[in-house]
């Protein structure tokens, strides 16, 4: 699934969203309250869930349809 390229390596993507979501516990928030993040090998930033400390953090800057129940519970099943 093409969408779990955008919940990696995405600090700026994140950081300059309204809303966040985590596919894995659902929970929707500001990036503000994000205050772990993953340091990639490739260079990049992963945000960590405030929620439930996974690494599956959708932005709404990601262009995803992060309000769409339907979508999000798509991720959540191929994912875990």
């Amino acid at each position: 699934m093409a969408a779990h390229n955008k919940s990696s390596s995405h600090k700026e993507g994140i950081l300059s969203s309204e809303k966040c979501i985590c596919f894995y516990c659902q929970e929707i928030y500001p990036p503000t309250e994000i205050e772990e993040w993953i340091e990639e090998n490739s260079g990049g930033e992963t945000a960590v869930c405030p929620k439930c400390g996974i690494d599956s953090v959708l932005g709404s800057k990601s262009d995803l349809p992060i309000y769409d129940k339907e979508f999000i519970d798509q991720m959540t099943e191929y994912f875990f």
